[in-house]
């Protein structure tokens, strides 16, 4: 369960971070021109912007917090801070990091305001607006939430409000520079549509996970479960069910002094279909597993990814697993199994 609540906990902060990362990008440009009303003088601008960075800030560094002590991907510390180092999806990943490194940059600047010249710390303050498209790539780029709806959506509106502002900005400043702002705006047209043209090709996509440089020990799953043969059922029934298992397990040692177990079976009974289970730990003194990480997969033949998601629970013949479709729905698996050489066998249940 606590791996559990990680998962869901990395995903909600970094869009909650992305969210106010637009509101402080957004504010940025509003204060460059000195905006103030009667209700809202120009330090309360100000103030509000410092404040929701702040919050920004806090909320990154729950995303990066969780990430890593998730362990369902392989990202440590050093490559929450140090761009393109991790395996998993590295240059996406990487972008992410660049963004933080540029906040933090911007962030450690303010803090040394009084002590740096004006010049130097407008220039540094500069490096806020680079992080939000990076940002915003990262988000595309690493994750699966994307392709989600009311993700999607909301993604959307931090690209609108942002695009809003600048050309309001580009309205409202510069007047004597008009080649300068024609500029500028075209170089913002030309990122949105090709930024459009990239997502919809690409993350928005099925297959993205292989193409983003997911390690292909994370994606064995999904080609194992491709490779099992199950009725051409079109899609899982609605739970709760319950089915019976049938398959074959593996397991091979890997170079760190861990082993690395896969599953592979097909459902019969109460539902019909494929699942594919990977896990990676160490051995224990019973001949078992003490997980480390794992993922599974299951759906109908011709669709055996329909649910993915990560492997919660390992406890004796017990895998628990939390599964995703790509619509978003959640599904909670418990399977209990018994292992005879390479076959397996068991019982699954699965609860929404």
């Amino acid at each position: 369960m606590n791996a559990h609540v990680l998962w869901y906990m990395t995903r909600a902060t970094g869009i909650v971070a992305l969210v106010l990362l637009t509101a402080t990008t957004v504010l940025g440009v509003l204060t460059s021109v000195r905006l103030s009303t009667a209700r809202w003088p120009g330090f309360a601008w100000q103030d509000l912007h410092r404040r929701l960075s702040l919050i920004a800030v806090v909320f990154i560094g729950l995303h990066i917090a969780t990430t890593v002590a998730d362990g369902y991907t392989p990202i440590g510390w050093v490559s929450a801070v140090v761009p393109f180092t991790s395996p998993y999806r590295r240059l996406w990943l990487g972008l992410g990091t660049v963004a933080v490194d540029l906040l933090l940059a911007v962030g450690i600047s303010s803090m040394l305001r009084r002590r740096i010249r004006p010049g130097t710390w407008r220039a540094l303050h500069w490096l806020a607006y680079v992080s939000w498209p990076l940002a915003l790539v990262h988000a595309f780029g690493t994750g699966t939430d994307p392709r989600m709806h009311w993700v999607l959506l909301l993604l959307l509106a931090c690209v609108a409000a942002v695009v809003a502002a600048a050309v309001w900005r580009l309205r409202a400043g510069w007047p004597g520079r008009a080649a300068l702002r024609a500029a500028i705006g075209g170089v913002g047209l030309l990122s949105v549509v090709m930024g459009s043209a990239w997502a919809a090709a690409g993350p928005l996509r099925s297959g993205w996970a292989a193409r983003a440089g997911t390690p292909s020990s994370m994606l064995r799953t999904s080609t194992t479960a491709n490779t099992s043969t199950a009725s051409t059922s079109a899609s899982l029934p609605a739970a709760p069910f319950e089915a019976s298992l049938n398959g074959t397990i593996s397991q091979r040692s890997l170079s760190d002094g861990q082993v690395e177990v896969d599953i592979a079976g097909t459902i019969t009974g109460g539902a019909a279909g494929v699942l594919a289970i990977h896990l990676v730990g160490s051995s224990d003194d019973n001949g078992g597993v003490a997980l480390n990480a794992g993922s599974g997969a299951m759906g109908p033949a011709g669709s055996p990814g329909q649910y993915q998601g990560r492997v919660t629970g390992l406890e004796g013949p017990r895998i628990d697993l939390a599964l995703t479709s790509s619509t978003g729905a959640p599904l909670e698996v418990a399977v209990d199994l018994s292992i005879n050489g390479n076959a397996v066998t068991g019982q699954l249940s699965a609860v929404p």
